[in-house]
């Protein structure tokens, strides 16, 4: 563990102290905040039981303290005992009848036991003595009974409610964001979240949920700014970087989106998730030799990364490297068989070294797995009709009518149809494809270039032209 502050140091050796000391049974030299900041070290570390261990001897030096008592009730909760968080909290209750955290508590325990009617009722009944902070704390209390009861809506109104009461509620403003996505109420969140920032501008979660809210709306641009905000703010907040860099790649701002992971990697350090995004930002940037150095770097830290693997894959490819990109795209395989651009690309790969044979396996494996991909069974035909498999290319096409929609389908067919002359036939479906869907006919000369040299093909796309 790296301590960098006098906080983390005085820490370190109050927690070394402890465990030298509880050993031996000495543990008079601790006061109740000694106790506290302990109990909080081992709670952080998930190390309930040693939390739970360091209670108790508080508790031979503190026994009246209803604080010790509670926080014993809720670290007995969360290892799931709820029985004997129960009992300890009738105890807390005794040294603090009027403290509503006990109540809280005791719903929470309620709620863990499946009493959810009664959780409720509870909730309710210390409602009207309730003030301002106190009543966020009921709302969002009242929240986490229906999240455990799958009712999503009541738990954003009681969100909603929380953060009326108390705009700086941040454990209200984490569950949020979460519920949104639950409900799709996005129009709401954003409305929420704006009177949020006109009240305290500053927060940086507020901005991060305004920033969800916004990119599941499609509302890129503003998503990126409210993120931008979020960090800027808090420049330790870790997520609001990761989900305003993943936003840039999926408008393909890949320079920025560059940008942003670099921050995250220089100021949190590297994980192969990390490492992944920023060699597919350089990818995309067509900076192959610096993709792969992060891909390779991304797949010491975790080799079972099999888009790690499928990326690298790519990268010899577009560098005509195609005996690397199969062994490449073989190793994401053995990770992950149910990905059907993986077969694709190894697919592709063999085509373009001659081994038609296992081309046309591989892309029978990609059409298995993945048979709603329309893009899937065009490179399947684009193949078959380059080695003048024409008959094959028909037959893939009618299956994938069966399976896959899309109008680049049809132009598919069109382009089957042309290569087999049955042009006649073609020019109609042609004629079709273009009424139905125009902007989308430049992929028949993706399938079939040699159709751009058609008069009547060309003739026919310029007329539907002028007509639309």
């Amino acid at each position: 563990m790296k301590y960098n502050s006098n906080h983390d140091h005085a820490l370190y050796l109050l927690v070394s102290e402890y465990e030298a000391r509880s050993q031996e049974g000495i543990l008079s030299f601790l006061t109740d905040q000694d106790f506290s900041k302990l109990i909080t070290y081992y709670e952080r570390e998930f190390l309930f039981e040693k939390a739970l261990e360091v209670i108790e001897h508080a508790l031979k030096h503190y026994g009246f303290s209803a604080d010790f008592h509670i926080k014993k009730a809720e670290l007995l909760l969360a290892t799931k005992n709820s029985e004997q968080a129960m009992s300890t909290l009738d105890t807390a209750e005794i040294f603090a009848p009027a403290e509503i955290e006990v109540q809280l508590l005791r719903a929470k325990i309620l709620c863990a036991t499946g009493e959810y009617s009664k959780a409720i009722s509870l909730i309710e009944s210390i409602k009207p003595t309730a003030y301002d902070k106190d009543l966020s704390d009921i709302f969002l209390c009242e929240a986490q009974i229906y999240e455990c009861l799958k009712e999503y809506d009541e738990m954003f109104d009681c969100l909603k409610r929380s953060l009326e009461y108390d705009i700086e509620n941040e454990d209200a403003l984490e569950r949020i964001w979460v519920c949104t996505e639950m409900t799709k109420r996005y129009n709401e969140s954003i409305e929420i979240h704006q009177d949020l920032l006109n009240k305290n501008p500053y927060s940086y979660l507020a901005w991060y949920n305004l920033g969800h809210a916004y990119s599941c709306k499609g509302k890129y641009r503003e998503a990126i700014e409210a993120y931008e905000f979020s960090f800027i703010i808090n420049d330790e907040f870790e997520l609001g970087y990761r989900e305003c860099a993943e936003i840039c790649c999926q408008i393909e701002e890949y320079n920025k989106g560059l940008k942003y992971y670099q921050e995250v990697l220089d100021c949190f350090g590297p994980d192969s998730d990390l490492l992944a995004n920023i060699g597919e930002c350089y990818f995309q940037l067509n900076s192959f030799t610096e993709a792969k150095q992060y891909f390779r770097k991304a797949s010491k830290l975790d080799p079972y990364n099999d888009e790690v693997h499928f990326y690298l894959g790519l990268c010899h490819a577009r560098e005509d490297r195609w005996l690397s990109a199969i062994n490449s795209y073989f190793r994401a395989i053995e990770i992950e068989d149910r990905r059907e651009e993986y077969f694709d690309n190894l697919a592709k790969a063999f085509s373009n070294i001659g081994e038609f044979a296992k081309a046309h396996y591989y892309f029978l494996k990609a059409t298995e797995i993945g048979p709603e991909q329309s893009e899937i069974w065009i490179d399947h035909v684009t193949f078959l009709l380059k080695i003048g498999e024409t008959d094959k290319a028909l037959e893939v096409i009618e299956e994938a009518g069966y399976n896959a929609v899309g109008s680049e389908l049809n132009y598919c067919k069109t382009a089957c149809l042309f290569a087999s002359g049955r042009k006649t036939e073609s020019f109609n479906l042609l004629k079709d494809s273009l009424e139905e869907d125009y902007d989308n006919h430049k992929v028949l000369f993706k399938i079939l270039p040699e159709m751009k040299d058609d008069e009547k093909v060309m003739q026919l796309i310029h007329y539907s032209k002028l007509n639309s």
